[in-house]
């Protein structure tokens, strides 16, 4: 869990009970799932009855949860609700299916579509190959971008500039003992794939787990999200990556072609 940022100023037109309320929700994820009042309010720098309220407000609502057993607070139901709505008009998933399903046919491992939210990736479609995936990667689940292919994908379509404040915000944490936590690497890795067209995670999100992405291109140009195929490393060598990396970049250039995106 990130802690929500104490120092920023509200900008101009946000409501401040609004926006406190949503950066409770957004301290939640797969490694964070449950959070007590007080952890809550520490996070997000807010009085301890402050956050009670706005916490009281969200679980009545149906936003959050809370467990009868330790008294913490979790993501409720109505978020899944609203994020079903959202994901069902997606043009960008519609577009997408029949691609991805076409690479999980070729290769017969799990194939996933994830948009850049923030400091993370957040998948919105994924395709199963029949073999066990030994990997985890649900639709709505959240992953840090600097250590997914996915998210490398996206920022090497970022000049250098961009991407170097991007990681001065948002920071390079260590996931797995492959993550790579050094700025310079990850701008090398960065324009690697800026250079071949598409990026590696190699064992960096989740040990075990190797992937391999492509950004998708809107008709202006501009990365709005990724593709990627994802596998243990056993089923994924080293050595069939380049040719892995092709055909999942052939495949992002397809949907964002169908998408109005023209190469320049």
């Amino acid at each position: 869990m990130l802690p929500a940022s104490k120092s920023e100023p509200l900008a101009r037109g946000l409501i401040g009970a609004v926006d406190r309320a949503l950066d409770i929700l957004n301290l939640f994820d797969s490694r964070t799932p449950e959070l007590g009042t007080t952890e809550i309010a520490e996070a997000t720098g807010l009085h301890k009855s402050t956050a009670a309220g706005l916490i009281y407000t969200l679980a009545a609502k149906g936003y959050l949860t809370q467990n009868p057993h330790n008294r913490k607070y979790r993501l409720g139901l109505k978020l899944v609700e609203r994020a079903a709505i959202v994901l069902g008009s997606m043009d960008l998933r519609r577009v997408a299916l029949p691609y991805l399903q076409q690479l999980r046919d070729t290769f017969n491992e799990s194939v996933n579509l994830a948009i850049l939210d923030g400091g993370y990736m957040v998948y919105v479609e994924r395709v199963l190959g029949t073999r066990a995936l030994g990997m985890r990667s649900e639709v709505g689940k959240r992953e840090p971008a600097h250590s997914t292919a996915l998210g490398k994908a996206i920022l090497s379509c970022w000049k250098p500039a961009e991407v170097a404040a991007y990681v001065e915000r948002y920071g390079l944490r260590k996931m797995t003992p492959r993550t790579v936590v050094d700025p310079a690497v990850f701008l090398g890795q960065v324009a690697e794939a800026r250079r071949l067209g598409y990026a590696l995670d190699d064992e960096e999100n989740e040990e075990g787990g190797r992937c391999v992405a492509a950004p998708v291109f809107d008709h202006v140009g501009q990365p709005i999200a990724a593709i990627s195929i994802s596998a243990p490393t056993a089923r994924l060598a080293l050595e069939d990556v380049p040719q892995v990396g092709v055909q999942v970049r052939a495949a992002a250039l397809a949907i964002s072609a169908s998408l109005g995106y023209v190469p320049r």
